[in-house]
């Protein structure tokens, strides 16, 4: 098998991995509550970690790079996990699989206010007609669920939290993932990570109950910590040395596919034709901002199409 061949595969399972990471999150929580799910998803993906590098958390991290780590944590899980899995409460698992794909717009306006990187014409383009997508896709569903209209954008809303705090990570680790081994950067994000949500999960555990943890749950949670975090991160990064990062960012397009078909066979949920539109309308924004990209910046580009959720 052809590298070319051989590093395509691996994104595209990656992407696939990842897209089911929304309809199967929302399954889980009807039995239980939304932080304490995310908390033992990154403390299982971290402790696998701690095991292959053989090293606690911030080891082998120069003492001025902590604090760094430290605010990959915070938006790279903790603020991910908020967003997401409180946003799935409400928000439809197509419309979350869907929107999971917008984290490069998002980079784009981080881009120009962090990094002083000017934006183009047809980037300010390309949001107009992501928010354009958006407004088509939450009316859609609010018109075929049991939910109130504010509750689905509510919802909707909510699960761009994580989109935009994966941009933030990816702006945050740009630095980072120059210098250091991209597994023990996930060991640091995914401990840290955990650590940071425990504290909430044991409150909203003492309102809420630690919830019913079926073997359904247990599967899932393993899922999401194994192949959703473990297995995706090792497909992306080892087919990274093998074809160019532009293919495998186009090839991160399959994930709100994949998404979409799950939560069309476990809820039953469908677009019509004004989803499909607003649909449509996201993906070429999405086009648009990323044929642009120069193909010389590999990190930037790395760190972007990580996306977990």
């Amino acid at each position: 098998m052809s590298p070319i061949v051989n590093g395509t595969l691996r994104v595209a399972l990656a992407a696939l991995i990842w897209g089911a990471a929304y309809p199967l999150t929302k399954v889980a929580l009807a039995d239980v509550p939304p932080l304490l799910l995310g908390f033992f998803r990154f403390l299982l993906a971290g402790c696998f970690f701690m095991a292959s590098e053989k090293s606690l958390p911030l080891q082998k991290v120069a003492p001025e790079d902590r604090k760094s780590f430290i605010w990959l944590a915070f938006w790279g899980v903790f603020l991910l996990i908020v967003g997401m899995n409180y946003g799935l409460i409400w928000a439809p698992g197509m419309a979350a699989s869907i929107l999971s794909g917008t984290p490069p717009l998002f980079t784009v306006v981080l881009a120009a206010l962090i990094l002083r990187e000017k934006m183009r014409p047809v980037q300010f383009l390309s949001i107009a007609l992501a928010l354009g997508g958006l407004a088509m896709l939450g009316s859609d569903f609010s018109t075929s669920t049991k939910l109130e209209p504010w509750q689905i954008w509510a919802g909707c809303l909510m699960t761009l939290v994580p989109q935009f705090s994966w941009a933030m990570y990816g702006i945050a680790g740009k630095k980072l993932i120059e210098r250091y081994h991209w597994r023990l950067i996930c060991r640091d994000t995914f401990s840290l990570g955990a650590l940071m949500l425990l504290p909430p999960a044991i409150i909203e555990a003492c309102f809420k109950g630690t919830g019913n943890w079926s073997w359904q749950t247990v599967f899932i949670l393993l899922y999401l910590a194994v192949m959703n975090s473990v297995v995706t991160y090792s497909l992306w990064n080892s087919a990274l040395k093998m074809i160019p990062v532009s293919l495998a960012s186009f090839l991160i397009y399959l994930q709100p596919v994949s998404g979409a078909v799950l939560s069309y066979l476990l809820f039953g949920e469908k677009l019509t034709t004004g989803g499909f539109a607003g649909t449509a309308l996201i993906f070429v924004a999405l086009t648009l901002v990323l044929l642009p990209q120069r193909a010389a910046s590999e990190s930037d580009t790395t760190a972007v199409a990580e996306s977990e959720t």
